[in-house]
Protein backbone atom coordinates (compact mmCIF):
# COMPACT_ATOMS: atom_id res chain seq x y z
CA UNK A 1 0.00 0.00 0.00
CA UNK A 2 1.28 3.41 -0.75
CA UNK A 3 2.41 5.95 1.94
CA UNK A 4 0.19 8.75 2.14
CA UNK A 5 0.85 12.41 1.77
CA UNK A 6 -1.80 14.93 2.69
CA UNK A 7 -2.16 17.94 0.54
CA UNK A 8 -3.78 20.93 1.74
CA UNK A 9 -4.45 23.38 -0.75
CA UNK A 10 -7.59 25.26 -2.45
CA UNK A 11 -8.43 23.42 -5.86
CA UNK A 12 -6.28 25.27 -8.48
CA UNK A 13 -3.98 23.95 -11.79
CA UNK A 14 -1.01 24.68 -9.51
CA UNK A 15 -2.53 22.19 -7.00
CA UNK A 16 -3.17 19.53 -9.66
CA UNK A 17 0.30 19.74 -10.49
CA UNK A 18 1.56 18.91 -7.33
CA UNK A 19 -0.60 15.67 -7.13
CA UNK A 20 0.39 14.34 -10.29
CA UNK A 21 4.16 15.06 -8.72
CA UNK A 22 3.24 13.05 -5.76
CA UNK A 23 1.55 10.76 -7.83
CA UNK A 24 4.86 10.18 -10.01
CA UNK A 25 6.78 9.71 -6.53
CA UNK A 26 4.01 6.90 -6.15
CA UNK A 27 3.05 8.61 -3.13
CA UNK A 28 -0.94 8.36 -2.45
CA UNK A 29 -2.67 11.69 -2.26
CA UNK A 30 -4.87 12.65 -0.07
CA UNK A 31 -6.04 16.29 -1.01
CA UNK A 32 -8.02 18.28 1.82
CA UNK A 33 -9.01 22.04 0.70
CA UNK A 34 -8.81 23.59 4.69
CA UNK A 35 -7.06 23.74 7.89
CA UNK A 36 -9.78 22.09 9.62
CA UNK A 37 -9.60 19.17 7.46
CA UNK A 38 -5.89 19.05 7.56
CA UNK A 39 -5.81 18.49 11.52
CA UNK A 40 -8.74 16.50 11.66
CA UNK A 41 -7.79 13.84 9.00
CA UNK A 42 -3.77 14.16 9.79
CA UNK A 43 -4.88 11.22 13.02
CA UNK A 44 -6.87 9.27 10.52
CA UNK A 45 -4.73 9.17 7.44
CA UNK A 46 -0.78 9.38 9.54
CA UNK A 47 0.72 10.78 6.55
CA UNK A 48 4.44 9.90 5.90
CA UNK A 49 4.27 14.07 4.64
CA UNK A 50 2.48 17.03 4.91
CA UNK A 51 2.27 19.58 2.12
CA UNK A 52 0.41 22.55 3.25
CA UNK A 53 0.14 26.05 1.53
CA UNK A 54 0.05 29.22 3.49
CA UNK A 55 -3.35 30.46 1.85
CA UNK A 56 -6.44 28.46 3.45
CA UNK A 57 -9.70 29.66 3.60
CA UNK A 58 -10.17 28.77 7.54
CA UNK A 59 -7.19 28.54 8.98
CA UNK A 60 -3.64 30.17 8.19
CA UNK A 61 -0.89 27.35 6.60
CA UNK A 62 1.23 28.77 9.77
CA UNK A 63 -1.10 28.24 12.43
CA UNK A 64 -1.78 24.85 11.17
CA UNK A 65 2.16 24.19 11.16
CA UNK A 66 2.11 25.29 14.82
CA UNK A 67 -0.89 23.04 15.74
CA UNK A 68 0.34 20.06 13.91
CA UNK A 69 3.58 20.50 15.80
CA UNK A 70 2.21 20.12 19.13
CA UNK A 71 1.49 16.69 18.79
CA UNK A 72 3.19 15.53 15.78
CA UNK A 73 6.71 14.72 14.21
CA UNK A 74 5.42 14.33 10.82
CA UNK A 75 7.16 16.03 8.23
CA UNK A 76 5.98 19.32 6.68
CA UNK A 77 6.57 21.19 3.73
CA UNK A 78 5.02 24.64 3.53
CA UNK A 79 4.56 26.48 0.41
CA UNK A 80 3.40 30.30 -0.53
CA UNK A 81 2.58 32.31 -3.40
CA UNK A 82 4.84 35.52 -3.27
CA UNK A 83 5.94 34.91 0.68
CA UNK A 84 8.16 37.74 2.29
CA UNK A 85 10.87 36.32 4.48
CA UNK A 86 9.16 36.81 7.62
CA UNK A 87 7.21 34.13 5.84
CA UNK A 88 9.58 31.70 5.49
CA UNK A 89 11.65 32.16 9.04
CA UNK A 90 8.19 32.12 10.35
CA UNK A 91 7.43 28.56 9.01
CA UNK A 92 10.80 27.00 10.06
CA UNK A 93 10.62 28.45 13.55
CA UNK A 94 7.04 27.03 13.88
CA UNK A 95 8.47 23.51 12.92
CA UNK A 96 8.18 23.25 8.82
CA UNK A 97 11.03 20.88 7.35
CA UNK A 98 11.24 23.07 4.25
CA UNK A 99 9.14 26.16 2.79
CA UNK A 100 9.15 26.30 -0.81
CA UNK A 101 7.57 29.55 -3.14
CA UNK A 102 5.00 28.57 -5.10
CA UNK A 103 4.78 28.41 -8.30
CA UNK A 104 7.98 25.72 -8.11
CA UNK A 105 8.93 24.02 -11.19
CA UNK A 106 7.62 20.14 -11.05
CA UNK A 107 11.83 18.47 -10.82
CA UNK A 108 11.97 20.80 -7.72
CA UNK A 109 9.13 20.22 -5.91
CA UNK A 110 9.87 16.21 -6.21
CA UNK A 111 13.56 16.37 -5.15
CA UNK A 112 12.29 18.61 -2.20
CA UNK A 113 9.70 16.31 -0.85
CA UNK A 114 12.22 12.99 -1.71
CA UNK A 115 14.61 15.04 0.60
CA UNK A 116 11.80 15.15 3.39
CA UNK A 117 10.89 11.85 2.94
CA UNK A 118 14.61 10.94 3.44
CA UNK A 119 15.29 12.91 6.51
CA UNK A 120 12.23 11.13 7.72
CA UNK A 121 13.53 7.98 7.35
CA UNK A 122 16.87 8.39 8.41
CA UNK A 123 15.65 9.49 12.00
CA UNK A 124 13.55 6.48 12.24
CA UNK A 125 14.51 3.82 15.29
CA UNK A 126 18.32 2.16 15.03
CA UNK A 127 18.08 -1.60 15.56
CA UNK A 128 20.36 -1.74 18.40
CA UNK A 129 19.26 -0.07 21.66
CA UNK A 130 22.75 1.68 22.17
CA UNK A 131 23.29 3.51 18.88
CA UNK A 132 22.12 6.95 18.36
CA UNK A 133 23.08 8.73 21.72
CA UNK A 134 26.07 10.85 21.85
CA UNK A 135 27.09 11.59 25.91
CA UNK A 136 28.99 14.61 26.39
CA UNK A 137 28.46 14.61 30.67
CA UNK A 138 26.29 17.76 30.77
CA UNK A 139 24.92 17.43 27.52
CA UNK A 140 23.42 14.09 26.17
CA UNK A 141 21.81 14.51 22.70
CA UNK A 142 19.75 11.07 21.42
CA UNK A 143 18.98 11.00 17.92
CA UNK A 144 16.26 8.90 17.97
CA UNK A 145 14.38 10.17 20.70
CA UNK A 146 14.56 13.72 19.18
CA UNK A 147 15.61 14.92 23.26
CA UNK A 148 18.33 16.98 24.14
CA UNK A 149 19.19 16.90 27.78
CA UNK A 150 21.12 19.77 29.88
CA UNK A 151 22.08 18.94 33.21
CA UNK A 152 19.34 16.20 33.58
CA UNK A 153 16.90 18.36 32.28
CA UNK A 154 15.35 17.03 29.16
CA UNK A 155 14.21 19.15 26.07
CA UNK A 156 12.08 17.64 23.27
CA UNK A 157 13.94 18.91 19.46
CA UNK A 158 12.40 18.45 15.99
CA UNK A 159 13.35 15.94 14.32
CA UNK A 160 15.73 18.73 12.20
CA UNK A 161 16.55 19.91 14.93
CA UNK A 162 17.99 16.72 16.18
CA UNK A 163 19.70 15.50 12.99
CA UNK A 164 21.07 18.83 12.37
CA UNK A 165 22.63 18.89 16.37
CA UNK A 166 24.05 15.55 15.60
CA UNK A 167 25.49 16.72 12.52
CA UNK A 168 27.34 19.02 14.35
CA UNK A 169 28.16 17.20 17.46
CA UNK A 170 29.31 14.33 16.20
CA UNK A 171 32.14 16.74 14.81
CA UNK A 172 32.44 18.26 18.36
CA UNK A 173 35.33 21.04 18.29
CA UNK A 174 35.34 21.23 14.40
CA UNK A 175 33.85 23.71 11.80
CA UNK A 176 31.41 22.16 9.98
CA UNK A 177 30.46 24.45 6.69
CA UNK A 178 27.41 25.54 6.26
CA UNK A 179 26.59 23.61 2.93
CA UNK A 180 27.74 20.52 4.58
CA UNK A 181 25.31 20.62 6.62
CA UNK A 182 22.75 21.90 4.20
CA UNK A 183 23.16 18.60 2.28
CA UNK A 184 23.51 16.38 5.12
CA UNK A 185 20.55 17.52 7.05
CA UNK A 186 17.99 18.62 4.19
CA UNK A 187 19.23 17.31 1.29
CA UNK A 188 19.97 20.58 -0.79
CA UNK A 189 22.77 20.78 -3.11
CA UNK A 190 25.16 22.88 -3.30
CA UNK A 191 24.32 26.50 -4.40
CA UNK A 192 20.92 27.01 -2.76
CA UNK A 193 20.52 30.13 -0.68
CA UNK A 194 18.01 29.79 2.43
CA UNK A 195 17.82 30.24 5.80
CA UNK A 196 16.70 27.31 6.89
CA UNK A 197 20.34 26.67 8.22
CA UNK A 198 20.39 29.97 10.14
CA UNK A 199 16.78 29.48 11.36
CA UNK A 200 17.62 26.10 13.45
CA UNK A 201 20.71 26.95 14.37
CA UNK A 202 18.90 30.07 16.46
CA UNK A 203 16.07 27.27 17.66
CA UNK A 204 19.04 25.13 18.89
CA UNK A 205 20.94 28.13 20.75
CA UNK A 206 17.66 28.87 22.53
CA UNK A 207 16.94 25.09 23.73
CA UNK A 208 20.93 25.64 24.96
CA UNK A 209 19.74 28.72 26.90
CA UNK A 210 22.31 31.14 24.54
CA UNK A 211 21.59 33.30 21.89
CA UNK A 212 23.93 34.40 18.81
CA UNK A 213 25.37 37.37 20.76
CA UNK A 214 27.89 35.15 22.99
CA UNK A 215 27.15 31.49 22.39
CA UNK A 216 28.47 28.89 24.52
CA UNK A 217 27.90 25.72 22.28
CA UNK A 218 26.91 26.55 19.11
CA UNK A 219 29.69 28.71 17.67
CA UNK A 220 29.70 30.51 14.39
CA UNK A 221 32.31 30.97 12.19
CA UNK A 222 31.64 33.54 10.27
CA UNK A 223 31.61 32.95 6.45
CA UNK A 224 32.42 29.50 7.27
CA UNK A 225 29.87 27.86 8.86
CA UNK A 226 29.28 26.59 12.77
CA UNK A 227 31.28 24.45 15.85
CA UNK A 228 30.19 22.48 18.41
CA UNK A 229 31.81 22.85 21.64
CA UNK A 230 30.59 20.49 24.29
CA UNK A 231 30.95 20.76 28.31
CA UNK A 232 34.59 20.19 29.35
CA UNK A 233 34.31 16.57 30.16
CA UNK A 234 34.88 15.61 26.58
CA UNK A 235 33.11 12.74 24.31
CA UNK A 236 31.96 9.79 25.75
CA UNK A 237 30.06 7.43 22.60
CA UNK A 238 27.25 5.24 24.62
CA UNK A 239 26.51 2.09 24.39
Amino acid sequence: MAATVLLAAPESDDTQRLHRGLAALELSVAPVSTGAEVLERHDELRPVLVVLMLELPDIHGLDVCRRLRRTSDVPVIVMGEAPTDLDRVLALELGADDFIARPCASEEFRERVKAALRRAAETDPAPEAGDGVLDFGDIVIDRRAHTLTIEGRPQQLTPMEAELLWALAERAGDVVRSPVLLEEVWGYPSGVRTRTLDVHIGRLRRKFGEDGQAPRHIITVRGVGYRFEPSPDGLVLAG
